[in-house]
């Protein structure tokens, strides 16, 4: 039964991911910035899920019990994370409005040239896979601590190269760690839910707790860069906002402050930490409000295109993310 249901999440996994790659016969420009926001958003659980992993031997305590072998089952999606990026590493002449463009300063030069952010986007990869595998072993606190400092450093290079230069002239030193707290927080929800699938918690309120804390920490990091900008009122700056100032683009970031504030304030109540239904409907919903998030990073200045894209590439990238999973718990199940 488990079986069956992995292969039809793996067929309709992939029929919605090739449905919104043959967009890009449409419009390759906006399918694949649609195809772009998907895969930043589920990129982002396994570099969550490996950032908390390494952070449980420097931060021991009862969230660990609960929380280590969701993390490892996060690693699971690593492959499929590479494998789905290479249609935006082929594709980045039509995404990147960089490409074949005259640099605007030296630095861009050098920092923005095909080959360059093909090799860092390998990297990034690769290297997350090594420190994964490491991870999923006992480790000592010193090195934990040094592959955490590499993950974290590589993931803000990575998210500012994938998502921050669509617009070459917007630059901000706490867009990297904005999209780490995204994928955190997303990753923790997913490692949540799946902690809750395999049964009731032991220690429902400190995960409850845990989730609060992430949730403050993605309020402060959404919130400050945008007074910076309106403080300072920066050409560059506040560009990169009015082109979020569209109806839809308004609509999508308060329905994404929406599901994650909601449960932001409701975890602020102890019978709400305590309760697995409870943590479980606050979990889905900072799931679904990331994806929302990512879509609005990636997706402004685009057409409707972009967004049917970016719907159908989320449906069938998240289908075949389940199914990887739900294979990966059945083998580690066996293995046990």
């Amino acid at each position: 039964m488990i079986r069956r249901g992995e292969r039809w999440l793996g067929a309709l996994g992939a029929l919605g991911a090739v449905a919104a790659l043959l967009l890009v016969l449409a419009g390759p420009r906006e399918a694949l910035t649609g195809w772009l926001g998907a895969v930043s958003f589920i990129a982002g659980l396994p570099a969550g899920g490996l950032i908390l992993l390494l952070m449980m031997p420097l931060i021991s305590g009862k969230w660990t019990e609960d929380l280590r072998g969701p993390a490892r089952l996060l690693g699971a999606l690593w492959p499929l994370a590479a494998l789905v990026f290479v249609p935006v590493v082929i594709g980045m002449a039509a995404i990147y409005p960089w490409f074949g463009a005259p640099p605007h300063s030296a630095f861009a030069g050098v920092w923005l040239n095909p080959p360059f952010f093909a090799a860092r986007t390998v990297g990034w990869f690769a290297l997350a896979g090594l420190i994964a595998a490491r991870a999923a072993a006992p480790m000592s606190e010193g090195v934990a601590a040094g592959l955490l400092i590499a993950v974290v450093l590589a993931d803000n290079f990575v998210a500012t190269d994938w998502l921050m230069t669509l617009d070459p002239k917007f630059a901000s030193s706490a867009f990297g760690a904005q999209v780490i707290v995204f994928d955190v927080c997303a990753g923790l929800a997913a490692m949540i839910l799946l902690r809750l699938a395999a049964g009731k918690p032991r220690h429902t309120g400190v995960l409850g707790g845990l989730l609060l804390t992430l949730l403050l920490l993605w309020a402060y990091f959404q919130f400050m860069p945008f007074l910076i900008v309106w403080s300072g009122n920066l050409p560059d700056g506040v560009g990169w906002y009015l082109a979020r100032r569209g109806s839809g683009w308004v609509a999508a970031i308060v329905a994404a402050s929406v599901l994650g504030g909601v449960p932001m304030f409701a975890l602020l109540a102890p019978q709400a930490r305590r309760s697995p239904r409870g943590l479980g409907l606050c979990a889905a919903a900072v799931l679904a409000g990331k994806a929302i998030e990512f879509a609005w990073l990636a997706l402004p200045g685009r057409s409707g295109l972009a967004v049917l894209a970016w719907l159908l590439a989320l449906a069938g990238l998240g289908c075949l993310a389940v199914a990887s999973l739900l294979r990966a718990a059945r083998l580690a199940e066996a293995a046990a």
